[in-house]
């Protein structure tokens, strides 16, 4: 496992990855939000607390590409690997910056 990744339930990785919309599983909700808070911490970004999360793709290994954003103002992007490991990506500007794919670009 790399570094700053971690290993999550499946069932807290796929509400994760439906961007956390799924009322009937607050608990997992959450879960998933601390996994994503506590992989920008080792990556060492400050995210006071996450405000959404957005789906945002799909990478050539298959793992899925996940925005985050922080009240903060902070705008993430985060990996959840097909093994349900979370790691840190890069910036939304750096991920448009380099391949035209847009955070929150429907928000």
């Amino acid at each position: 496992m790399k570094k700053n990744s971690i290993s999550f339930p499946q069932a807290a990785m796929r509400v994760a990855w439906m961007g956390l919309a799924l009322a009937a599983t607050p608990a997992l909700a959450q879960l998933a939000l601390q996994a994503f808070e506590i992989v920008l911490a080792r990556a060492g970004v400050s995210c006071d607390a996450i405000d959404r999360t957005q789906p945002i793709g799909t990478a050539s290994s298959g793992d899925t590409l996940v925005a985050v954003a922080c009240k903060n103002g902070e705008r993430q992007v985060v990996r959840i690997h097909k093994n349900n490991s979370v790691s840190y990506m890069t910036t939304c500007s750096e991920l448009k910056t380099r391949t035209g794919i847009a955070c929150f670009e429907n928000q």
